[in-house]
């Protein structure tokens, strides 16, 4: 099943239908669009103690007043919301400096992709995350030890540059927010090449810079890169399809040309041929 964001810059998701049933309704009601919204934001995928684990917006801390503002509820619905995805088992809950860190347990978002697309390996989780039991974490025990730093991610690689080029930017250190990580994920879901992404992000960075007429003009969010690389990513499919178009009318042409005439290619009066 496929399912969509209402806003503008909308995106497939796969989820499976068996969600959608009664049973899951009586546990968590409402908040399955909580856990909706984190399997559509799930960036990555990881092994732990047998269970296969999804990073929500690549493990990046959020605040309940943040995911409030996704939702157009207050803290205490989302909090209560979290609650019941936690205690059921839908989510795991952990708690860190800058706010909360969620994943999918039991994800298959990525299920149908080869292994060797799963970018972080178990060993390499547990690294960062707590080691042992798989039972979901209380939100009052913190994260010893957090790290988003793993390039082999394009949605934290692209993350990371944006994040740099923003910082470079303003003057000051800055982080991406929600809906940046949101925006990136619209851009990896494309399908291009991380090189010409980041590329495509300079350069936004590089043409905005030669623009501003003032040093506090500067781009506030992924939303703005967005728009700039999906226009080139429809430039280059476009210039993709018009030259297929071209060269598929050029092999028809070539393929009637080469098409054998039933006289040999003479014309007018045939003479018989004496043997």
């Amino acid at each position: 099943m496929t399912g969509y964001h209402s806003d503008e810059g909308s995106y497939p998701f796969s989820i499976y239908s068996g969600l959608l049933t009664p049973g899951h309704f009586e546990k968590i009601g409402h908040a399955v669009w909580l856990f909706l919204w984190c399997i559509s934001s799930t960036t990555r995928e990881a092994e732990q103690d047998g269970m296969t684990l999804g990073a929500v917006l690549g493990h990046k801390p959020l605040k309940a007043a943040e995911l409030a503002l996704v939702f157009g509820v207050n803290e205490k619905t989302v909090r209560r919301w979290l609650s019941l995805l936690e205690k059921n088992g839908y989510i795991a809950v952990r708690r860190a400096p800058y706010g909360i860190i969620l994943s999918v347990r039991h994800s298959k978002k990525f299920l149908h992709r080869p292994r060797a697309g799963r970018v972080r390996s178990e060993a390499e989780e547990r690294t960062n995350e707590s080691a042992g039991s798989d039972r979901p974490v209380r939100l009052n025990k913190d994260m010893t030890q957090i790290s988003t730093n793993n390039t082999s991610d394009p949605v934290e690689a692209i993350a990371e540059r944006f994040a740099a080029l923003r910082s470079a930017q303003e003057g000051r250190l800055v982080q991406p927010s929600p809906k940046d990580y949101q925006a990136i994920a619209r851009i990896v879901a494309r399908g291009v090449p991380l090189p010409q992404t980041i590329k495509w992000l300079e350069r936004c960075f590089s043409e905005y810079e030669s623009r501003r007429r003032s040093r506090r003009e500067t781009i506030k969010v992924f939303g703005y890169c967005e728009k700039y690389i999906m226009d080139r990513i429809t430039a280059m499919e476009t210039r993709r399809d018009n030259i297929d178009k071209a060269n598929d009318r050029r092999r028809f042409e070539r393929a009637g040309k080469e098409e054998p005439f039933i006289t040999g290619g003479q014309t007018g009066r045939i003479r018989p041929k004496h043997v």
